[in-house]
């Protein structure tokens, strides 16, 4: 048997897109035997990845990214499959389908164990159920799309597809809790849109509605960067941009690398963070430093002198990278239709984890090998026998996939916290542990006791506070940090001291599962690295989240998502169409891509112990896992040697596409026309018979050269329209299209509520509101919701309940300062 992770599960692949296939890639990188069942003409991907026809006609990159290690069947039109697709549901364990057929509860009543994943753009249920949907439509929908982009050029989409890809993570997750589940005895279905997957785990989604739930007021759209005395966001070099963080902890290091007086100057006054005149002249001795500098020389210095700056790449860079080529990231396949294809490596490497055993298939490749051997294997009976009452199980007297699992929570800012947030709700116990000595900025807001005009003006990361009042313990208030903090116990210690080292390691030797994204080099420096934490606990999982790997010429470089995102090609490909990059404002893709996939990893490598008995460390470089979400991009790069960029709201192949104005004050839509059967129906929808006879607008390459005009005529109908109008319109039509929702307005949504999309929760500090809630809907066992934790709420209940302290020990912690409800500052007073 082999000893990969997911090795010995069966999947068959109804799913077409790129959320459902990209869930089938991960499992089949991870070892499942993933079968991919395609129509006569082909999975759609297979003709729509980016710019097919040019370079390589044979197979398109989309598909190319999106299918390595599957089989590919395409069923006999003549019928002499032999009943092949019931075969291969009956021997399968998990099915991932994009679309309501076969009809998940008569497969569930067929095949007790069965897990099955519909992915699909609005869901299976709720008044939307069944409405089409496009990358653009789902990020209007369900993501922060209102608060994206400029006042002036309107709401913006992120680049590419980042959003499927976002949702094909977590429906990995989702099918690794269910298959946990079916190995228990009853499978499950699974429910999963994208539009879902907007609201609960992308960008900055969670957060804004929390700010919003908290406040009673939307985000607003900044457009750009804002001018900060603490300077952050893209900014121009001699041969490109970088991307700049700027903490109050950092600044003395940005001082340090710019070296320039005149900056140093404005930092003397204890006052500067809340003088009006401070950000605009900090902003000119930073653009004047940048423009001195070409982009990685930018990078290397600043990140020498430990300033988080780094190079903003086009996909292309990407392919010659240093750190990336010293890693082994990217290997070379070779195809027999497209040649040699260079593609994006391992998203989460593990010991005998993931691998590239063979390219995508070509249509059908294996439709005589898996005849071949479901006509020499008798059909297993136990897997196709009904269950005897022919009813659906309940779900409401079955554990949770995770119940028993302990999790030890040593995360910062957003990645690490999701990871920890998703193993939550499938039953894991959490426990948190923070210290009480160091306040960690972001994660719990951007000062431990912030003023109420910064609050007032702080935006939807900083000034998500209840009431936009601080109150007395601030970061016990912060959304951003409450937005993934359901289901945690929290405890405190410094394990810098022996006390609180000791202490922590006999919460390690009770303990599964580990995670930590915190600087590379900490769990080292702290004496709690890989080697030890092993020998006190052989059985112990691992997860480190590097923002770029554990070794590599980058290894120890600083910053948030978005520094990474721009090394990695994400920002590059996002904004408007011939605007600088410098006046695209932030967003926070990797942070819950990251988290996404740790939980997948913590899945995996649980699943793998069961067989092993013995724990593993995992890398997650949470870069590289990133890097596969765009690797149709990296793919075409190879390829073709192009350089992509911003494409705005508007897409490679599909037009016209794009976000228009309705009646209402920022009220707007979007539309995403895919085909010319489309076009006409949106013409109808719009009541323009002489757009559809317009021959300029005949072919999507017609629409594509004409776009502006388009983008004009399609404006002036839906100024006439509310948003609500021009959705319901077109989708009547099956023409994608939805209105981008300001965060009151999803919160009151019908169709999310429909899907329970929110829920109410919080803590003895917070009070009440409606959180974003659970990503996925299924019929099995109900997931956690549990209350928000206090810092240090849980200490004498886990110290000494679960590590075993005596009331002696535990008062010699207390003595130390570890035992605290508050940050403390240097002298042990709270902040």
């Amino acid at each position: 048997m082999s000893n990969r992770p997911l090795a010995g599960i069966k999947v068959v692949e109804l799913a077409e897109g790129i959320a459902g296939p990209y869930a089938g890639k991960l499992l089949a990188d991870y070892g499942a035997d993933v079968i991919k069942v395609e129509p006569a003409t082909g999975d759609r991907s297979r003709s729509v990845g980016p710019f097919p026809g040019e370079a390589h006609p044979e197979q398109s990159a989309l598909f190319l990214h999106l299918n390595t290690n599957k089989r590919s069947v395409v069923l006999p039109s003549d019928g002499s499959d032999d009943g092949l697709l019931d075969r291969l549901i009956a021997d399968a364990d998990l099915i991932i389908q994009s679309a309501p057929e076969p009809d998940p509860a008569e497969l569930r009543t067929r095949h007790p164990k069965l897990v099955v994943l519909s992915v699909t753009s609005f869901g299976l249920t709720g008044p939307h159920a069944g409405f089409v949907g496009e990358e653009i439509v789902h990020y209007a929908y369900g993501g922060p799309m209102s608060a994206s982009g400029s006042v002036e050029g309107g709401p913006l989409k992120m680049g590419a597809d980042l959003g499927q890809y976002q949702c094909g993570t977590v429906a990995a997750v989702s099918a690794m809790a269910g298959l946990v589940l079916a190995s228990k005895g009853e499978g499950v279905h699974i429910d999963l849109s994208n539009v879902d997957t907007q609201v609960g785990s992308i960008d900055r989604r969670m957060t804004y509605l929390l700010y919003a739930a908290y406040r009673g007021q939307n985000v607003e759209r900044p457009g750009g960067y804002r001018q900060s005395a603490l300077p952050n966001g893209c900014r121009p070099t001699l041969d490109g941009h970088i991307q700049i963080s700027t903490l109050m902890n950092w600044y003395p290091r940005m001082l340090g690398v710019v070296d320039n007086p005149d900056l140093s100057a404005l930092y003397e006054d204890p006052g500067f963070l809340f003088d009006d005149e401070v950000p605009e002249q900090v902003d000119a001795h930073i653009i004047s430093w940048s423009l001195s500098q070409m982009k990685q020389e930018a990078m290397d210095t600043a990140q020498a002198g430990g300033w988080p700056v780094t190079a903003i790449n086009k996909p292309i860079d990407l392919l010659t990278d240093r750190h990336f080529e010293k890693r082994g990231y990217f290997v070379t396949v070779d195809h027999p239709e497209a040649g040699e294809v260079r593609q994006a490596g391992a998203p989460i490497r593990m010991t005998d984890g993931w691998q590239l055993d063979r390219p995508a298939p070509a249509l059908g490749q294996h439709t005589g090998e898996v005849l071949d051997e479901y006509r020499a294997a008798p059909q297993t009976a136990s897997t196709a026998s009904p269950r005897p009452d022919n009813t659906e199980p309940s779900g409401t007297d079955r554990e949770l996939p995770l119940a028993g699992v302990r999790v030890l929570d040593m995360t910062v800012v957003w990645a690490g916290p999701y990871a920890t947030c998703l193993l939550g709700d499938l039953g894991a116990e959490i426990i948190r542990i923070d210290n009480p000595k160091i306040f960690p900025t972001a994660t719990r807001g951007a000062l431990p006791r912030p003023p109420d005009h910064y609050v007032a003006d702080a935006g939807g990361i900083m000034g998500g506070y209840p009431d936009a009042d601080p109150g007395p313990r601030p970061w016990n208030r912060m959304a951003l940090f409450n937005a993934h903090a359901r289901n945690k116990r929290s405890i405190t210690l410094d394990l810098r001291l022996d006390g609180g080292r000791e202490a922590f390691l006999r919460l390690v030797e009770q303990s599964d599962v580990l995670i930590e994204n915190n600087a590379v080099q900490l769990m080292d420096k702290l004496g709690i690295g890989w080697e030890t934490l092993h020998a006190r606990n052989p059985k112990l999982i691992m997860i480190r989240m590097p923002s770029v790997g554990l070794e590599g010429p980058y290894r120890d470089y600083l910053g948030f998502g978005v520094n990474f995102e721009g090394l990695c090609g994400l920002t590059a490909i996002r904004g408007y169409e011939d605007v600088d990059l410098s006046e695209a404002e932030t967003v926070f893709h990797m942070d819950a891509a990251s988290g996404s996939a740790g939980a997948f990893a913590a899945l995996m490598a649980l699943r793998r112990r069961e067989k092993t008995g013995v724990g593993e460390l995992i890398e997650l470089s949470q870069s590289e896992n990133m890097l596969n979400h765009i690797g149709e991009l990296l793919i075409d790069a190879g390829r073709t040697e192009r350089e992509h960029g911003p494409m705005g709201n508007r897409h490679q192949l599909h037009a016209p596409q794009g976000c228009y104005p309705c009646q209402g004050e920022d009220a707007w839509a979007v539309i995403s026309v895919t085909d010319d059967h489309r076009w006409r129906a949106l013409c109808d929808d719009a009541a323009k018979p002489e757009w559809a006879d317009d021959p300029r607008f005949s072919t999507a390459a017609g629409r594509q050269d004409h776009h502006d005009e388009l983008d004009e005529l399609i404006s002036a109908w839906t100024s006439d329209q509310t948003p609500e109008q021009v959705f319901q319109t077109c989708q009547a039509n099956g023409v994608a299209a939805a209105p981008v929702l300001h965060e009151l307005d999803a919160i009151a949504d019908q169709h999310l509520a429909e899907r329970t999309m929110f829920r109410p929760n919080g803590s003895s500090e917070t009070g009440t509101h409606p959180y974003p809630a659970h990503v996925w809907q299924w019929d099995g066992p109900p997931m956690r919701w549990d209350e928000l934790p206090v810092l240090g709420g849980d200490n004498e209940a886990i110290l000494k309940g679960l590590a075993g302290l005596t009331d002696d020990e535990y008062a010699d912690l207390e003595a130390a300062g570890h035992i605290s409800l508050d940050y403390v500052d240097a002298e042990g007073n709270p902040f």
